[in-house]
């Protein structure tokens, strides 16, 4: 794994470069706060937390959302991660991801499960028609 060019991949990463919809973006807003052993983790990797590859909401209920999962980009091989757990949450390379356009040498890892506060008065500000699929 390479962690200064993963580091360089995220810092090129911009807030269009993450799914703007409303489960996404409670992701990005919550998951640093929730997570922070998790958040130095992934920092120690290269990887921002607060930037995934892919968010997998279930949905949200009595104020929790729950995910699935969530995906990263790392650089280089994966020969050299080691699956782990970070509290109750699983860290795995993962082959079942979405297409990637990364031209180099890279692997996505997931982690799961994981649980964010969520706040419905957010659906009020966006019709529910509004919330589109990741």
């Amino acid at each position: 794994m390479n962690v200064e060019r993963t580091r360089w991949y995220y810092n090129q990463l911009t807030e269009a470069d993450i799914c703007d919809c409303l489960y996404c973006r409670n992701y990005v807003r919550e998951i640093r706060a929730a997570y922070p052993a998790l958040a130095a983790y992934l920092d120690q990797r290269g990887a921002d937390i607060e930037k995934p590859f892919e968010a997998i909401p279930v949905g949200p209920a009595d104020g929790v959302m729950l995910y699935s999962g969530a995906q990263y980009v790392l650089m280089g091989s994966s020969d050299d991660f080691e699956e782990t757990s970070i509290g109750d949450v699983k860290v795995w390379v993962t082959d079942s991801h979405p297409m990637t356009d990364i031209e180099e040498e890279h692997f996505v890892i997931e982690i799961s499960p994981i649980r964010l506060p969520w706040k419905e008065e957010m659906l009020s500000s966006h019709k529910r028609a509004s919330l589109k699929k990741c």
